[in-house]
């Protein structure tokens, strides 16, 4: 695997757009205008948001030749395949290969190295608007929502990297002096001097960083109407509250924190309609009721222009171009017995073609009477590929059309199942029954205890399959959700068939070795490479 080039706290905090002499970030420049020119300004933060956004919807290194990174999307497909239910068919062209076999997943290694790169830039963007007004009593009413979404921009970076960095117990590696460690404080106030000595805090410790940045989030978004959901709104502060409280496990609160989410927000869950759409399903944000944060990218951007270093490309199993379709085939699927545990009557089953025998009638787009004549139809797809997420208007085969779209970063129905989960903490399932039977007019769920726990979480994976959001659940309840990729009739690769006792060791991530280097806070406290620490299944 390529390396590259150390990204320091220091040029990840001061500096916001960092430079080495192996990787070319594509990316906004941040900027160094003053308070009271931001003041000023009608458009000056609201471009600087926007940068943070377009910074999250494209962030990619194509001239490194490295097509598995692509902004806040990418980091989502990582968790995925680190976790149970995907799966890929043509690993000869699968750029994530090594996160299924867990293999290459040290600091040192270059695709793990741009996840941390990737959220500091987001963080280093925020920090360089809320470093303007550090007495946020000084902002123009004109002005607070933008500075308010950088501070919930900044607290959903920390909250993601807290939970993907932290070293958790398990039972294949072991490091006792970093057991609940997480990451240094990324802070508008981080000097160079600090920056060279700035340790890994406890969970306890970040949390109260994040309910402090939260908290003026809040403050500042209250009233604040974005013009589109590629900022965050108060109801996404709220649902970033509830997504920390259920990290510190406090779920009366995270309960609370997800229903003033759906309060402040005019929010529905995805119809059969919007979620089966051929031209629209999942892929844009202005036909999707339930989404509350995205990501948006145009013909014009980056990722789109390069056809194969963007989401559809590695997750639209309908296209003719990129890797998943027909031209790349390395087609994403669904893990075969997750598919089979879902039943027919439940729409969310339309996601992934269904295999030979099944009576599902999938709405694959059309093979012909459209201007995509080079689709080859239905009958092309291996089973089990995903049709969840559509090519941008249904076009299979003109990238800077079928690339074009949206990613849901933040949809109601989270809210709805971290109420459902907290609810049946306390041996009440109705909150379930209530969000599942909007997908599945037949459910019905009696069961109690650790099963009715498990069921949440089962059907949370079915509800946000692709999405990036479960791996936190893997992550936070290891007793219930494991790794299970080694049984009799797998549709899971030979070199990824892992079955975990308990936490699977790759959930708890190495930090960039190059920061490590840097800060020297870090030379001892990295957490242990878990490469080849699981043995295999075999049949």
């Amino acid at each position: 695997m390529k390396k590259i080039l150390k990204y320091s706290l220091v040029l990840g905090v001061l500096v916001s757009l960092a430079t080495t002499s192996c990787v070319k970030e594509v990316g906004p420049t941040g900027s160094s205008i003053t308070k009271e020119q931001a003041n000023a300004s009608p458009t000056a933060l609201a471009s600087m948001t926007g940068a943070i956004h377009e910074y999250a919807a494209t962030a990619n290194w194509s001239a490194s030749d490295f097509h598995s990174i692509y902004g806040y999307p990418s980091l989502c497909v990582i968790r995925e395949v680190w976790g149970n239910d995907v799966t890929c068919a043509d690993t000869s062209r699968d750029w994530y290969q090594s996160e299924a076999q867990n293999q290459y997943q040290s600091g040192e290694q270059a695709h793990m190295q741009m996840i941390w790169l990737v959220y500091t830039k987001i963080i280093a963007l925020s920090n360089d608007i809320i470093r303007m007004f550090p007495n946020i009593d000084e902002i123009n009413d004109n002005n607070k929502g933008y500075v308010g979404a950088a501070y919930a921009y900044r607290a959903l970076c920390w909250l993601d990297m807290a939970q993907m960095y932290e070293f958790k117990e398990n039972k294949y590696t072991s490091k006792p002096e970093v057991v609940g460690l997480t990451i240094p404080l990324l802070d508008e106030n981080l000097t160079e001097a600090t920056a060279r000595y700035n340790v890994r805090l406890p969970k306890a410790e970040i949390l109260k960083h994040i309910y402090t940045s939260l908290d003026k989030a809040l403050l500042l978004l209250d009233g604040f109407a974005p013009a589109d959901k590629t900022l965050p709104s108060k109801a996404v502060a709220y649902g970033i509250l509830a997504r920390a409280k259920m990290y510190e496990g406090d779920y009366e609160a995270a309960a609370q924190a997800a229903q003033n989410a759906l309060a402040a927000g005019t929010f529905s869950p995805l119809t059969k309609a919007q979620w089966t759409d051929v031209r629209n399903g999942f892929n844009s944000v202005d036909t999707q009721s339930s989404w509350m944060l995205c990501t948006r990218v145009s013909s014009e951007s980056s990722v789109v222009k390069t056809e194969i270093i963007n989401f559809t490309s590695w997750m639209a199993g309908e296209i003719a171009f990129g890797y998943c379709g027909t031209l790349g085939t390395a087609f994403r699927k669904v893990d075969a017995r997750f598919y089979s545990q879902i039943p027919d009557t439940d729409f969310r089953k339309l996601s992934w073609k269904a295999p030979e025998g099944s009576k599902l009638e999938v709405p694959y787009l059309p093979a012909s009477g459209t201007s995509e004549t080079d689709y080859p139809g239905a009958d092309y797809l291996p089973e089990y590929t995903t049709i969840k997420f559509r090519p941008g208007k249904g076009n299979t085969t003109d990238c800077l059309v079928g690339a074009a779209t949206d990613f849901p970063m933040m949809r109601m129905e989270e809210m709805k199942f971290i109420i459902a989960e907290c609810e049946a903490r306390k041996g009440n399932a109705q909150a379930l029954v209530d969000i599942v039977k909007t997908r599945n007019p037949e459910y019905t769920c009696s069961l109690t205890g650790t099963a009715l726990l498990s069921e949440v979480f089962l059907q949370k994976r079915i509800e946000f399959w692709g999405e990036g959001i479960v791996y936190f659940d893997y992550k936070r309840c290891p007793e219930i959700l494991q790794i299970k990729r080694g049984y009799e009739g797998t549709n899971h690769i030979e070199t990824a068939r892992f079955n975990c006792d308990g936490l699977a060791p790759w959930f708890n991530l190495c930090i960039n070795k190059y920061e490590a280097d840097d800060n020297k806070a870090l030379a001892d406290t990295n957490n242990p490479d878990p490469s080849g620490t699981v043995e295999l299944w075999y049949e």
